[in-house]
């Protein structure tokens, strides 16, 4: 029995969201790093798409037919954008610091939230193990 019958698809969409979670806070602390380069672009991560293709709602993702095909759907790595919320400014840098503080703020929030609900997800999945068990 594969892991994903025994835990089904809530801890591997949590997992991609966690790693999702983590990759834009990456690409958040990478702008507000950044806000006083001169002609740097802020960049986002496409997290809606992917979280989408996480739990399988992806209705555009490649599919492989053949087990011989390269798989370029699901399972590749999330899609940086640029990110043109902000105002460009003489020097070519479009970062919103106030704007990025706030997502960044949103967004450890969140990957808090899951981190809690997984752990939570596991600790049932345990209690579970330990009653078949006893």
């Amino acid at each position: 029995m594969g892991i994903e019958k025994l835990l089904g698809s809530t801890i591997s969409g949590l997992e991609r969201l966690l790693d999702l979670s983590w990759r834009r806070g990456q690409a958040i602390n990478a702008n507000i790093a950044n806000a006083e380069t001169p002609t740097y672009r802020a960049v986002d991560l496409d997290f809606g798409q992917e979280l989408d293709r996480a739990f399988g709602l992806d209705k555009e993702a490649l599919h492989r037919t053949d087990p011989r095909h390269q798989d370029i759907g699901g399972g590749g790595s999330a899609r940086m954008i640029s990110d043109l919320s902000g105002a460009t400014k003489m020097d070519g840098n479009n970062v919103d610091l106030d704007l990025q503080m706030g997502r960044l703020a949103y967004n450890t929030m969140a990957y808090t939230r899951a981190a809690a609900f997984t752990q939570k997800k596991l600790g049932g999945l345990s209690d579970k193990i330990r009653q078949l068990v006893a």
